[in-house]
């Protein structure tokens, strides 16, 4: 990870973030967006909506526990959702950031879930991509690779191998250059096989199915039609227990929008946070 990055000690923690605005120096305070990544990845998940962004937000951008360049916890240490929504809201609280429009990619919109029922005064809006709602048995099954557990199948093969062998499943490389896939793969090779393995068990463990009624904040979902782990009818089936919900599925695409579509996806999330119901809750 470039030194460029800043940190901030946050609890237990030294989170690796970044904060970019552009937006005119003359202007009233802009809002704050929020870009958390999925599983194992890290902030540079994020880096082509920066510039499609920040001239007129402000953008908060951080490697969660254990990734990239933030604090990896001991072996063994405990993990949850909830501990990982605080950490953001930690951020937050250190940088004087009050509310966020929270985006967060696949188990990145999992702990915004979490985030907008512990601290709905603190999100403006949601924006789920490529997000379930939990993590289905096929996939499960899928990314053991024939082994006991995904523990075992890293220790055989790391954790870029193991990316490797499941990669199609987390990013469209029907539509991802090769470059791209090298990169991700690369990038997940990075983050330590005990962190991949603590956030694989609470992605495992977790359900927000009974919780998406209670959220009241605002939420956007943005999936590709053809997503393997997103399915179109869980993806609906949130759609419908979400009060008030927008759903916008991207026609050809599988997982991994975030990357391959981001000048359509900003577009949406850009029309979305301008809704009278979203701008009303900022």
């Amino acid at each position: 990870m470039s030194s460029r990055y800043r940190t901030a000690r946050v609890g237990d923690l030294e989170i690796q973030y970044d904060l970019a605005d552009y937006t005119p120096p003359w202007r009233a305070e802009s809002a704050t967006f929020l870009l958390y990544h999925g599983y194992a990845r890290n902030m540079e998940f994020w880096r082509p909506w920066v510039p499609l962004l920040a001239g007129d937000f402000r953008v908060l951008r951080m490697d969660a526990r254990g990734c990239g360049g933030t604090t990896a916890p001991p072996t063994g240490s405990a993990w949850s959702f909830d501990q990982l929504a605080g950490d953001a809201i930690g951020l937050m609280d250190t940088l004087g950031i009050e509310r966020v429009h929270w985006v967060g990619e696949s188990s990145g919109g999992i702990v915004g879930l979490n985030a907008a029922l512990k601290f709905p005064e603190r999100l403006a809006t949601l924006t789920l991509c490529d997000t379930p709602f939990k993590r289905d048995a096929e996939i499960a099954s899928t990314y053991k690779l024939g082994e006991d557990d995904r523990a075992v199948a890293f220790e055989k093969y790391g954790v870029a191998g193991w990316c490797r062998k499941t990669l199609s499943y987390r990013l469209d490389t029907s539509k991802a250059s090769p470059e791209l896939c090298e990169w991700y793969i690369e990038q997940m090779g990075r983050t330590p096989r005990h962190v991949a393995v603590a956030m694989e068990r609470i992605v495992g463990a977790g359900d927000f199915w009974p919780h998406l009624p209670q959220i009241k904040v605002p939420v956007l979902m943005l999936a590709g039609d053809k997503s393997s782990i997103s399915k179109p009818a869980m993806v609906q089936e949130m759609q419908r227990r979400l009060p008030g919900s927008t759903l916008v599925a991207l026609a050809g695409y599988g997982h991994g929008v975030n990357l391959l579509a981001p000048e359509r996806c900003v577009a949406e999330v850009r029309k979305f946070v301008a809704t009278p119901r979203a701008a009303a809750a900022a």
